[in-house]
């Protein structure tokens, strides 16, 4: 069996890329019209997990999380029940999918946690076997193939007027 370095589904990739290009928009200083979305992290304490992080969209999160559900494929099996009952579901469903990959962050974090404290010497913050783990993970990217560290200065817009000057 081939070695898959990607932890994710790829339907859990493909939410995280539509989150992240939601926070993006969101975030962007530079947007053509200027709106009150917003979003935020926080905790909550839930009954089948304890205490995971959450995420909020303001002014409207339901519609947001139903939008990036949109955005993945997601559709609900009957939408008869009209568009708040859809939008429902698809809010309800992100909910569910970002609950457990939350969980599965926090297990990663508190299996990072346990070898770091068991494994460091006086003096040390971070032991020698995570410093270990953070190099086999750092040049990677989640799909397995080597990061580009100019990657993202490739994909920067060009101005109008170096666009010209090339031309010239």
């Amino acid at each position: 069996m081939p070695h898959n370095p990607n932890p994710f589904t790829a339907l859990q990739l493909k939410m995280l890329d539509e989150i992240r290009r939601n926070l993006i928009e969101i975030r962007d200083p530079h947007k053509e019209v200027l709106d009150n979305r917003s979003y935020e992290f926080y905790i909550e304490h839930t009954k089948k997990f304890g205490s995971i992080p959450k995420i909020r969209f303001k002014p409207n999160s339901m519609a947001v999380k139903a939008q990036i559900m949109k955005g993945i494929g997601y559709r609900p099996l009957s939408e008869k029940n009209g568009w708040k009952a859809a939008r429902n579901a698809a809010a309800s469903t992100f909910d569910k999918a970002w609950d457990n990959l939350m969980v599965r962050l926090i297990k990663a974090g508190r299996v990072l946690a346990a070898f770091n404290q068991n494994f460091t010497v006086e003096g040390q913050s971070v032991s020698e076997l995570i410093r270990l783990v953070q190099g086999c993970i750092g040049p990677h990217r989640v799909d397995g193939s080597i990061a580009d560290p100019d990657t993202a200065r490739k994909s920067e817009p060009r101005s109008y007027m170096k666009k010209l000057a090339e031309v010239e």
